[in-house]
């Protein structure tokens, strides 16, 4: 199944919430999404990967881009993923979803941060470079 993104914007955090597949096939669109949401002064997103089935390094890559910029722009990433192989490939690129430790297992105290959904700005249906042509 190919990635579904939906990015929601209100007032503060930006949310972008993914399913399907984060994989080689769905980088570029991906990345242009992360790019788009974590540009400007202090950002703060939420990265939503509770659907995600697969994650593969080549789908962790805009993600890890993405944490990069936010961080030089002072802002701050949330992500939020529970699935065991997503969470495995978010460490080995070394980020960490949120109630996660660095060294394994998730903190029960931690939970999710709330976050009403906003209007909806855009629904982007990832595809793969072959379908673009």
């Amino acid at each position: 199944m190919p990635a579904v993104c939906t990015v929601f914007v209100g007032n503060r955090p930006i949310v972008v919430t993914a399913a399907g597949e984060l994989d080689v096939a769905t980088a570029a669109h991906t990345e242009a999404i992360f790019t788009a949401v974590s540009g400007g002064a202090r950002p703060e997103v939420v990265i939503d990967l509770r659907q995600v089935t697969f994650l593969d390094c080549a789908g962790a890559r805009p993600l890890t881009a993405a944490a990069r910029l936010i961080h030089e722009a002072g802002g701050r990433l949330t992500l939020l993923a529970d699935h065991p192989m997503v969470v495995k490939v978010l460490r080995f690129n070394q980020l960490f979803p949120h109630g996660a430790s660095p060294t394994g297992g998730a903190d029960p105290a931690h939970h999710p941060p709330a976050y009403p959904p906003a209007p909806r700005l855009c629904d982007h249906r990832c595809r793969s470079l072959a379908e673009e042509r």
